[in-house]
């Protein structure tokens, strides 16, 4: 017999079935919406957008678009846009930790703005757009988190009532 959950024909679904239980389900949905908007944003616009423009283009000083940092800021973009992808599919813990990989990628990029920079005036290179990506990391673990600890309480109740010692079995062996 399959463990398969039936889900009721009037539940709104997000993706996925599994979105927390109670008010969390709701703060679940409306942060994956932020986690879309954002990706859309910051990840896809920004984040493959402008690494492309300044290679190709001229308007930007000759300095960035030779620094690795712009690499590093494409390749963390689309590590961001594999974890929504992922948490959207459901694996919220999954996606907590790729997000935190991009996160890594998006200070690196930072940092290597910072070190390898040519001109001064630039040494920062384009923060506001790589930057606010780093939101979608806290998103992720907040959604992670409002799923997974339900589940883990549920558990760890079970297995403390498992342990329990009962009053109505007699140990009394005496005799």
């Amino acid at each position: 017999m399959s463990k398969k959950k039936k889900r009721s024909g009037g539940e709104f679904v997000f993706f996925v079935p599994d979105q927390g239980e109670g008010a969390a389900k709701g703060v679940v949905i409306a942060l994956k919406v932020l986690m879309l908007i954002i990706t859309t944003i910051c990840c896809l616009v920004f984040g493959i957008f402008g690494p492309v423009v300044i290679w190709t283009g001229d308007s930007y000083a000759d300095g960035v678009s030779g620094n690795p940092a712009v690499l590093t800021w494409l390749i963390s973009s689309c590590i961001y846009i594999v974890g929504t992808f992922v948490i959207m599919l459901g694996h919220s813990r999954v996606a907590a930790i790729i997000d935190i990989v991009g996160m890594l990628g998006s200070l690196a990029t930072y940092y290597l703005f910072v070190t390898n920079a040519f001109d001064p005036d630039i040494s920062v290179g384009p923060t506001q757009l790589y930057m606010p990506s780093i939101s979608l990391t806290v998103i992720a673990v907040i959604i992670a988190m409002l799923i997974n600890i339900p589940k883990w309480l549920d558990r760890q109740a079970e297995k403390a009532r498992e342990k329990a010692p009962s009053i109505i079995v007699d140990d009394d062996d005496d005799e």
